[in-house]
């Protein structure tokens, strides 16, 4: 049933995007840099099931980036969908898989193109879907720790493998209470059962919120269906008060914990 909800707001989201053709050209045609000036570290964003261009809304994780930016974090925002299709790679696993190698990918990347992030900590922000590959990196030590990824943070974050979170880096989980595609018992159950061996995870769930409740351009409520009237859905709505505190949670938890010495 939760990947059937999680299929009707894809293709809401798709139906709501900008129309694209088939992905070509490079991997790296999908990674798209925000710098900041007198940088403290970076990140790198992981957008919903439909990519950067979503709900009607081409700026939201561009507008969430140039807010980091100000407070001294850069920005790799990635389009793993389409970076993944240009790879031209036939990889086994699932979508999570896919989307912890595309992020791989961008941080070699990044420290390739931008020298100066080499020195810099990092962090992984992800939404929705997004949320599959950072719980992936989050649960490999190894690989969070050579890719420079100190923390993390995941928005009303997709789980469709029932993963058991066991972070080996401190992640916060932001969701809504109210949201019928990914279930707050789930969220709550994500964190709850994680084992003695992990490392930090605060949870913060906002009463009332749903599914997208940071998406400015949702000022009116949305509720999607597979079939009209039947079947499961989707709701998604704007919440000013609970996106306010989101994002200010988002900037505190990685000012102390992506930035400190381990």
């Amino acid at each position: 049933m939760k990947r059937i909800v999680i299929g009707v707001i894809a293709l809401f989201l798709v139906s709501c995007a900008h129309a694209k053709g088939r992905t070509k050209g490079q991997v790296s045609d999908s990674f798209h840099w925000r710098p900041a000036a007198n940088a403290v570290g970076w990140a790198v964003f992981l957008p919903g099931s439909s990519g950067l261009r979503s709900l009607a809304d081409d700026g939201h994780y561009f507008n969430v980036a140039e807010r980091l930016n100000r407070v001294g974090w850069s920005v790799l925002l990635v389009d793993y969908k389409p970076a993944f299709r240009a790879s031209g790679i036939a990889l086994a696993g699932s979508v999570g898989d896919k989307i912890a190698w595309v992020t791989q990918q961008s941080v070699d990347w990044l420290r390739r193109e931008h020298p100066e992030t080499r020195t810099q900590p990092g962090a992984l922000v992800g939404w929705s879907l997004g949320a599959e590959g950072v719980l992936r990196i989050v649960n490999d030590g190894g690989k969070a720790t050579a890719l420079e990824i100190r923390a993390a943070v995941i928005y009303y974050p997709s789980n469709e493998d029932k993963l058991r979170m066991n972070n080996q880096i401190p992640v916060l989980v932001l969701s809504g209470e109210a949201d019928d595609v990914i279930r707050a018992k789930d969220v709550e159950a994500l964190v709850r059962d994680r084992p003695q061996s992990a490392r930090l995870a605060e949870l913060h769930l906002y009463p009332g919120a749903y599914h997208g409740f940071d998406v400015a351009s949702l000022t009116t409520r949305k509720t999607v269906r597979l079939l009209p009237l039947v079947g499961p859905k989707a709701t998604l709505q704007y919440d000013k008060a609970a996106a306010i505190d989101a994002e200010r949670q988002l900037v505190s938890f990685l000012a102390n914990n992506a930035l400190t010495t381990r």
